[in-house]
C-alpha cells in the first residue's frame, strides 16, 4: 500500500536549512562514502556508505510522485525537471510559475488535500514523498503523513529553518526504526492515526 512520506535530513536541532537556505551541513552524508549511486543524468552521483545507500535506493524505487510548496520549487528551479527518479512533482502553490523545466511532468494545486489526493492518483502503488517545510507542516496538520522519515545529523546549526515547528499537535508517533550510517543516523516513524 502506497504511503504519504515526508523526509529530509535535520540537525539534532530541528533545523532542515540554514538561515540564508544553506544545506552543506546536512547533505554531507550524501558524499562520505565509497559507493557510487547516480539516480538521475540531472544529478551528480553520490557516493554513500553502504547503510544509507541501502536506505536511499530502496526509498527512491519506492516513490511515484513528489510534492514540493512554490519556495522550494523556486529555491531549485524545480529540481531542474529531474527530482532524482524521474517520478511527477504536484506544487503547492496559490500562483503557478509561467514556465516549467524540461522533464518530469508539473502539477500546481492551492490545496494541500487536493495536491495530495493528486499525488496519490499519480503515484498509483507507489509512495508519495513529500519536500519542503511548509508542504510538510501542512500535510501533517490535515493528517495526510503516513510516514516521517529524519535523516539526522550530528551537526547544531543554531538557527535555520525548523521542520514541524508551528504544526498542530501534538502528534504522536511509533517508536522509531533506526540505522546508523556514517555522519548520520536514519529514523522512520509512522504517524499514529
Amino acid at each position: 500500500m502506497s504511503k504519504v512520506i515526508a523526509n529530509l535530513a535535520m540537525s539534532i536541532d530541528g533545523f532542515i536549512a540554514g538561515p540564508d537556505d544553506s544545506c552543506d551541513d546536512l547533505f554531507g552524508f550524501y558524499d562520505n562514502g565509497s559507493t557510487e549511486l547516480r539516480v538521475s543524468d540531472g544529478w551528480p552521483p553520490f557516493h554513500m556508505d553502504e547503510p544509507s545507500l541501502t536506505l536511499f535506493r530502496e526509498a527512491v524505487a519506492r516513490i511515484g510522485c513528489h510534492v514540493m510548496g512554490r519556495r522550494l520549487y523556486d529555491l531549485t528551479n524545480g529540481w531542474g525537471g529531474h527530482p532524482g527518479n524521474e517520478a511527477p512533482i504536484v506544487v503547492l502553490t496559490h500562483s503557478p510559475p509561467d514556465t516549467q523545466p524540461d522533464g518530469v511532468p508539473y502539477y500546481f494545486f492551492s490545496e494541500v488535500e487536493t495536491a495530495i489526493a493528486r499525488a496519490r492518483d499519480v503515484a498509483g502503488d507507489l509512495d508519495v514523498a513529500v519536500a519542503g517545510a511548509s508542504v510538510a507542516r501542512q500535510a501533517l496538520d490535515a493528517g495526510l503523513l503516513d510516514v516521517i522519515d529524519v535523516s539526522l545529523v550530528p551537526v547544531v546549526l543554531g538557527e535555520g529553518i525548523p521542520w514541524f515547528a508551528g504544526s498542530k499537535g501534538p502528534v504522536r508517533l511509533s517508536d522509531p526504526v533506526v540505522h546508523e550510517g556514517h555522519g548520520v543516523t536514519h529514523l522512520r516513524y509512522e504517524v499514529q492515526k
